[in-house]
């Protein structure tokens, strides 16, 4: 692979060595890396683990939050209502979602949330899509917006976590769609 590219072998050994140690590639020795397969239980251990730091950085951000990040948001939100493809609905929900921690001012927390969203992100084709999903999931956003808005931290945070813990069970069914229209 490094003479292909036309770089030494370190680099190239420490790029796959980084990607093996965030789960994104498997090392075999003497036989090379190949992309790691994410199984319906990694999916469900990154929401898990979207669940607790996401909860936890919507908490410390709602005391901080100003009008200009409520505006934000809801322009964010009115994209998001506007947007006509999943890809645009993934990119916006980041967004809104981003914005809304951002007043934490935790910025290792706001990374480590995006590094497990950018890996969830390979298994997004299997969420359920489609303008009833969306709509379910425009409204949430609207709901815990709403509650930001009015200072309400612990109902915010509640709002959060039911918005996810759907998400999990929307990805758990299509999984088992998947499984049995044998798409995966």
């Amino acid at each position: 692979m490094a003479q292909a590219i036309g770089v030494s072998k370190i680099p190239v050994r420490e790029a796959l060595s980084r990607l093996e140690s965030e789960g994104l590639v498997v090392l075999t020795p003497n036989a090379g890396a190949t992309v790691a397969i994410l199984t319906i239980g990694d999916y469900i251990e990154m929401l898990d683990m979207r669940l607790a730091l996401e909860c936890r950085a919507l908490e410390l951000a709602v005391p901080n939050m100003a009008s200009s990040d409520f505006t934000k948001a809801r322009h964010l939100l009115a994209a998001y209502d506007q947007a006509m493809t999943q890809e645009d609905w993934s990119d916006l929900n980041m967004s809104f979602h981003a914005c809304l921690y951002a007043p934490a001012n935790r910025p290792r927390l706001v990374a480590m949330i995006r590094s497990v969203q950018d890996h969830m992100g390979r298994m997004l084709r299997l969420r359920v899509s489609g303008v009833a999903g969306h709509g379910r999931s425009h409204q949430e956003h609207i709901d815990i917006l709403e509650a930001c808005e009015q200072g309400g931290t612990a109902k915010a945070v509640a709002l959060l976590r039911k918005h996810i813990e759907q998400t999990q069970r929307e990805v758990q069914g299509s999984f088992r769609h998947a499984i049995r229209e044998n798409v995966v």
